[in-house]
C-alpha cells in the first residue's frame, strides 16, 4: 500500500518547487539562479519581509476584531454578546456549507487531476493508488484547515471580548480547533465522493450528482436550521468548559476516519481513470500571465474548457436571416458559462448605474452637508460606477460575444448574407434578453415601492444601459484606421457614464430614461462610424 511513497515525495517537492519559483519570479527572485551570496541574501530577505507582514496582517486584524467587540454602553454589550454568539454558530456551520460545495463539485468533476506528463509516468512506476491518493488530499485538507483554524479564532476572539472582555490562547483555542477539525473532516468527506466518482462509468456520474446536490442543499437547510443551537455549543467551547474540549477530540477523530476511508476505496481504481482525468499541462506554460495579464489568463483557461465541452443541442432547419439568430441562440446554449456574466451585467451593473448615475447620493449628500452637496454627490456616484464599470469591462464584452466571435472569423463573416448592423442586433438578442430580463428582475420590486410609474421608468433606464454595453462592447470589432478615431469598450463606458449623468442632472427625475437612451444613442452612433 505504501509503495512508491518516496517518488510522489519527490514528484510533490518538485511541484512545490516549481510553485515557489513562480512566486518568487514576481519578487524578483529565482531559485535556479540564487547561487552566489547576494542572491541567498535576497532570498532570505524576502522570507523574513513575508513573514514580517503576515505576522502584522495577523495582529492588525486581531486588533480590529478585539477593538469592534469593545462596547462601554450596557445595552451595546449585550446586543454586541448576541451578535457574536450567533456569529459563532454561523460558523460553526460554515464546514457543513462547505462540505456541500466541495462535494458537488466533487462528484461533477474529479476532485484533484494530475498533468498528463505526470500521470503518463506514474502510470509506468510501481506507485500504489492510496498512497498516491494521500499524499494529494493531506496538503490540501491541511491547508484548508489552517484557513479555517485562522479564522476560527478570531471569531472566537471577538465573541471572547464581547462575554469576557478579554480574549486568551485557553479561550479561542478549543473553537479554532473544533472549526478546523470540522473543516478537514469536510474536505476528506468530499474526495471520498470525488472517488467514488472516479469508480462509477460515465453514464452513472450524472444520478451520483443530482443525489449529493439534493443531500448537499439539505445539509445546507439544516445547518442553517441548527445555528441556534450551534451557538449555545460556541459559548460552551469559549468558556473553555470540560465538556465541551471532547468536541474538538471527536470531530478530529471523525476527519481522521474519513481520510482512512478514502485510501481503501482508491485501491481498487486504475491508473486509466485517473489518466483520463488528467489536466492540460500546457496551461502551466502560461501560468506567468496570470500575474501581469490576469483576463487574458482567464480567457484563455475558459477557452481550453470550452474547446473540451462536448457540443449541445442541434441547429434548427431555418433559412433566411433566422439562421443567424438561430446559431446566437444555440452559441449561448452552448457557451453556458458565459452566463453569469451576463446575469452579473443585467442584475448589478446595470442597476447600479440607474441608481447611482441618476443621482442616488445627491439627496443624502445635500441633506447630511457632506461631499459638497447634492453636486458632489452626483459627481461621486457617477465616479464610483465608473471604475467599477471599467474594472468589470468584461461584462460588456461578454454581451457582444457572439458578434465579435463573427466579425473575427473572416471567413465566415464573407459569407453571411447581413449588414454589419443586422449582424449585431442579431447575435446579440439572446444575451440582451438574459441581461434584460435579470434588470427587470432586481429593478421592478425595488423601484415598486415608488409606484408602477417608477417602476416601468427604472426598468427602462436599466434596459438602455444594458443596450449600451452590447453598443461598447461592439466597439472592440472595430478595425483600427489611422487618422479615425477609435473608442474603446472602457472609452465608450466613459462616454456612456458622463452623457447619462449630466442629461440625467438637467432632466427631470420622470423623464431620466431618456437620459439613459441618449448616451446609448450616442454610442450607437459611434458604433455605426466605426463599423
Amino acid at each position: 500500500m505504501l509503495s512508491g511513497m518516496s517518488t510522489m515525495f519527490w514528484l510533490k517537492r518538485r511541484h512545490l518547487r516549481a510553485e515557489l519559483n513562480f512566486w518568487l519570479w514576481a519578487a524578483g527572485a529565482d531559485l535556479d539562479d540564487a547561487r552566489d551570496l547576494s542572491e541567498r541574501i535576497y532570498l532570505l530577505y524576502l522570507v523574513a519581509l513575508v513573514g514580517g507582514c503576515l505576522v502584522a496582517c495577523w495582529l492588525w486584524i486581531l486588533g480590529l476584531v478585539t477593538g469592534a467587540a469593545t462596547a462601554t454602553d450596557s445595552e451595546m454589550v449585550a446586543i454586541t454578546a448576541d451578535a457574536a454568539m450567533l456569529i459563532a454558530g454561523a460558523v460553526l456551520a460554515l464546514p457543513a456549507c462547505a462540505a456541500a460545495l466541495w462535494s458537488i463539485r466533487a462528484a461533477w468533476r474529479s476532485p484533484w487531476a494530475a498533468s498528463a506528463p505526470d500521470a503518463s509516468w506514474l502510470a509506468q512506476t510501481p506507485v500504489a493508488l492510496p498512497c498516491w491518493n494521500a499524499i494529494e488530499l493531506v496538503p490540501r485538507m491541511a491547508a484548508r484547515a489552517i484557513l479555517a483554524g485562522a479564522a476560527g479564532y478570531l471569531v472566537a476572539a471577538f465573541a471572547a471580548c464581547a462575554l469576557a472582555g478579554t480574549a486568551t490562547l485557553a479561550m479561542c483555542l478549543p473553537f479554532a480547533v473544533t472549526c478546523s477539525c470540522a473543516t478537514a473532516a469536510a474536505c476528506a468527506a468530499s474526495w471520498l465522493i470525488g472517488i467514488v466518482r472516479l469508480r462509477l462509468t460515465a453514464a452513472r456520474r450524472l444520478p451520483l450528482t443530482g443525489i449529493v446536490a439534493a443531500v448537499a442543499i439539505a445539509l445546507v437547510v439544516c445547518s442553517g436550521m441548527a445555528i441556534p443551537a450551534l451557538s449555545h455549543v460556541a459559548r460552551d467551547l469559549i468558556a473553555a468548559t470540560p465538556t465541551a474540549c471532547a468536541a474538538p477530540l471527536g470531530t478530529a477523530a471523525a476527519a481522521l476516519l474519513a481520510t482512512a476511508a478514502t485510501l481503501p476505496a482508491a485501491a481498487s481504481l486504475s491508473v486509466s481513470s485517473l489518466t483520463y482525468e488528467a489536466a492540460d499541462a500546457q496551461a502551466y506554460a502560461v501560468r506567468r500571465m496570470a500575474l501581469y495579464n490576469p483576463k487574458m489568463y482567464r480567457a484563455l483557461i475558459k477557452r481550453k474548457a470550452a474547446a473540451r465541452r462536448k457540443p449541445l443541442g442541434h441547429m434548427p432547419r431555418i433559412e433566411g436571416t433566422g439562421t443567424v439568430l438561430a446559431r446566437s441562440a444555440i452559441s449561448l446554449l452552448r457557451r453556458y458559462d458565459t452566463l453569469p456574466q451576463l446575469l452579473a451585467a443585467g442584475a448589478v451593473l446595470a442597476p447600479a448605474g440607474v441608481g447611482l448615475l441618476t443621482g442616488s447620493l445627491a439627496q443624502t449628500s445635500a441633506a447630511l452637508g457632506l461631499l459638497g452637496g447634492a453636486a458632489g454627490g452626483r459627481v461621486l456616484g457617477a465616479a464610483c460606477w465608473l471604475l467599477f464599470a471599467i474594472n468589470c469591462s468584461e461584462l460588456p464584452r461578454t454581451l457582444a460575444r457572439t458578434f465579435l466571435d463573427d466579425t473575427a472569423n473572416r471567413f465566415m463573416r464573407d459569407h453571411l448574407p447581413v449588414s454589419t448592423p443586422k449582424l449585431l442586433t442579431l447575435d446579440a438578442l439572446p444575451g440582451l434578453a438574459v441581461a434584460a430580463i435579470a434588470s427587470a428582475l432586481v429593478c421592478i420590486p425595488i423601484a415598486l415601492t415608488a409606484g408602477a410609474a417608477a417602476a416601468l421608468g427604472t426598468c427602462a433606464s436599466a434596459l438602455a444601459l444594458d443596450v449600451a454595453f452590447l453598443l461598447c462592447g461592439a466597439l472592440d470589432a472595430a478595425e483600427r484606421t489611422p487618422g479615425k478615431l477609435r473608442l474603446s469598450c472602457e472609452g465608450a463606458l466613459g462616454v456612456t457614464a458622463v452623457a447619462s449623468a449630466l442629461l440625467a442632472a438637467m432632466l427631470p427625475t420622470a423623464f431620466a430614461p431618456l437620459a439613459f437612451w441618449a448616451a446609448a444613442g450616442i454610442v450607437a452612433f459611434a458604433v455605426l462610424q466605426a463599423l
